[in-house]
């Protein structure tokens, strides 16, 4: 992928790569261990329930997490910001008031977490490995910390049990929509996928924001574990939910109202005065998601960018991109060879379909997908393009766009 800068954050990805422990699971236990050698105080974290905002889900998480972030700041907090992934950049993955890690301080975080990795590997639990989303929430942590956070929105990576976002305590945890995804590896049905990402949820959580659930098992494991710790439960479903206008277009307002929804909670949770209409107002429509429908005008090209990868998703891409700029002169995509390209293509069908050209998988990112976006002569896609296609795909395409990614939201401070 082409990136603005060369990353040296191959520490992140050492353990997994390597196959420790057998490469058979993600470890926990290491990661806690690990934690206060980089100065990190889980403890302290999750002594203030009141700080933490955890997003669990499917899809959507980014979306909820920023629209989160961008209300607490409204609110005049601090807040730090854990998403993934990042698109031009993993700097993006660990955000102060909507702000990417500068250059020089995730230099600093890497370096720390490499040459700490070296004095202590041998000391820490052996079974299994540090996974990357983990180093990252940690090393995130760090950061939040060093930066006088007030607050911090986490983003869970595929699970929620499993990912090391649960060595905390949240006050607030937001459910996005839940599909059957990732079945034998979190659970074999949508209910048993619930139950795990719920698994964030603890004693100390106080409210639960989910998003009603289309598969009744889903709901019905959101709700159990709600009543389990004895949280309060608030369903999202229409945009009579939250004040404010419409967060996001498509399928992002339903999470971007369950963001906004968190945040007020979280706020009431901390004795703290919600924000006023004006800034919560100027907060949220300051937000900036490439890839999530974002539109850009670049020349005489008006393009909408989107991180579909599922029919339902294209099909809302192409009517949002219809509405908003008019029927596209093409759809640009990317399908990797491992993908049944069937019904993504049966999606499209009509459209001035321009395929990326790819190849069979290296081991490399985005499960080792060759893409030549270079092959495509993106000047010659009409005025009205539409991207659709997996966020790596997204990614290089927002680099060669020369798209800023750089900020998320505008905290009033700023």
């Amino acid at each position: 992928m082409r990136r603005e800068r060369i990353e040296t954050d191959q520490a992140f990805f050492a353990e997994r790569v390597a196959g420790r422990g057998g490469g058979q699971r993600r470890s926990l236990r290491r990661a806690r261990a690990l934690a206060p050698h980089l100065g990190v105080a889980l403890d302290a974290w999750s002594a203030h329930p009141e700080r933490v905002v955890t997003v669990v889900g499917s899809k959507g998480k980014g979306t909820a997490a920023t629209f989160a972030s961008a209300a607490l700041a409204a609110a005049g907090l601090r807040v730090g910001t854990l998403t993934s992934p990042g698109l031009r950049s993993n700097r993006e993955r660990i955000r102060v008031d909507g702000l990417a890690v500068p250059p020089r301080d995730y230099d600093a975080l890497v370096g720390e977490v490499a040459a700490t990795l070296a004095r202590v590997s041998d000391l820490l639990p052996d079974d299994g490995y540090l996974s990357p989303s983990g180093l990252f929430t940690l090393s995130a942590l760090r950061h939040f910390a060093d930066r006088g956070c007030e607050a911090v929105v986490l983003e869970a990576g595929m699970g929620g049990a499993s990912d090391e976002v649960s060595l905390l305590a949240p006050g607030v945890v937001v459910v996005t929509p839940i599909l059957a995804e990732h079945i034998g590896v979190l659970g074999d049905t949508a209910a048993e996928i619930a139950a795990e990402k719920t698994g964030v949820i603890t004693a100390a959580t106080r409210d639960v924001v989910a998003a009603a659930q289309k598969d009744p098992g889903a709901g019905m494991a959101v709700r159990l574990a709600a009543r389990r710790h004895g949280c309060e439960l608030h369903w999202v479903v229409g945009s009579g939910d939250r004040p404010g206008p419409e967060p996001a277009p498509g399928f992002g307002g339903l999470n971007g109202r369950l963001g906004v929804v968190a945040a007020l909670r979280l706020l009431q949770l901390a004795g703290r005065a919600a924000p006023g209409p004006a800034a919560l107002d100027a907060a949220l429509r300051s937000v900036s998601l490439p890839g999530r429908l974002s539109h850009h005008r670049l020349g005489d090209q008006e393009w909408v960018i989107d991180c579909a990868t599922n029919p339902a998703a294209i099909t809302a891409a192409i009517a949002h991109a219809t509405a908003a700029v008019g029927p596209p002169t093409a759809v640009l995509t990317f399908i990797p060879h491992h993908r049944d390209a069937d019904p993504l293509l049966a999606a499209l069908d009509g459209q001035a379909v321009v395929r990326v050209p790819g190849g069979r998988s290296t081991g490399g990112p985005g499960g080792g997908a060759v893409m030549r976006l270079e092959a495509v002569d993106l000047d010659s896609l009409g005025p009205r393009v539409l991207a659709v296609g997996p966020v790596y795909f997204v990614g290089e395409l927002l680099a060669t766009l020369d798209i800023d990614c750089e900020r998320s939201f505008r905290a009033a401070r700023q």
